[in-house]
């Protein structure tokens, strides 16, 4: 039986005025999802912090099958105001990484990671509409210049997820996630008929020759 558990991290009742509010939005979320694609029995911890996306007031983290991270910074006006359903758009992103936790998996390699992001990212937007989220955005012409190293480093577990991904080298800010993004989404380009949801058991590999694409 499918199901989902909330669990509020709260003793200091960082949470206490948008705790009904977060509940609402993230059930409602999943409700929506679960119609698209198979969710198995999920724990969602969501606790206060700062440690989240500057641009976003939260952020979410899937790191195995069955558990979802979520931290929101309740002081942060970005936070509150929840622009463009910016807090749905991140948990339907989460709940697809937990999806493909029990497929493939989010994967080891740097084709894999930028798979599964890419399909999360177009989750996203299959479930709320919208742009895409600002590190789905790099100019393309920006992502062309690293396609070449992407297609070498493809297979490889030694990428360096926070480089590609996060900027942590000379690389740009966010270039996995637009990378991935864009594989995606001339893949459902090419594959009409074809959704976020309906891939996300789809092995990396099957997406390798949007590379020569984008």
């Amino acid at each position: 039986m499918t199901s989902i558990n909330f669990h509020f991290i709260d003793a200091r009742g960082a949470l206490i005025d948008h705790r009904n509010w977060l509940h609402t939005r993230l059930l409602e979320t999943y409700e929506k999802a679960i119609v698209l694609m198979p969710l198995r029995p999920l724990d969602v911890i969501v606790k206060a912090g700062t440690h989240v996306i500057p641009e976003k007031g939260h952020l979410g983290y899937a790191p195995e099958p069955g558990v979802i991270f979520l931290t929101v910074d309740p002081a942060s006006d970005i936070f509150r105001a929840n622009q463009e359903a910016s807090l749905e758009r991140m948990f339907a992103h989460e709940l697809h990484h937990a999806a493909r936790w029990d497929g493939p998996g989010y994967g080891s390699s740097l084709g894999e990671a930028l798979v599964s992001e890419g399909l999360a990212g177009a989750f996203a937007q299959e479930i709320c509409g919208g742009l895409p989220e600002p590190w789905e955005r790099l100019d393309v012409s920006d992502i062309r210049r690293h396609v070449g190293m992407a297609a070498s480093y493809w297979s490889r577990k030694d990428y360096g997820h926070d480089a590609w991904f996060f900027g942590a080298s000379d690389l740009p800010r966010w270039l996995g996630y637009s990378l991935g993004f864009q594989l995606v989404k001339r893949f459902l380009l090419e594959h009409e008929g074809s959704t976020s949801s309906s891939l996300v058991e789809m092995e990396a590999q099957a997406f390798r020759g949007m590379l020569a694409v984008i």
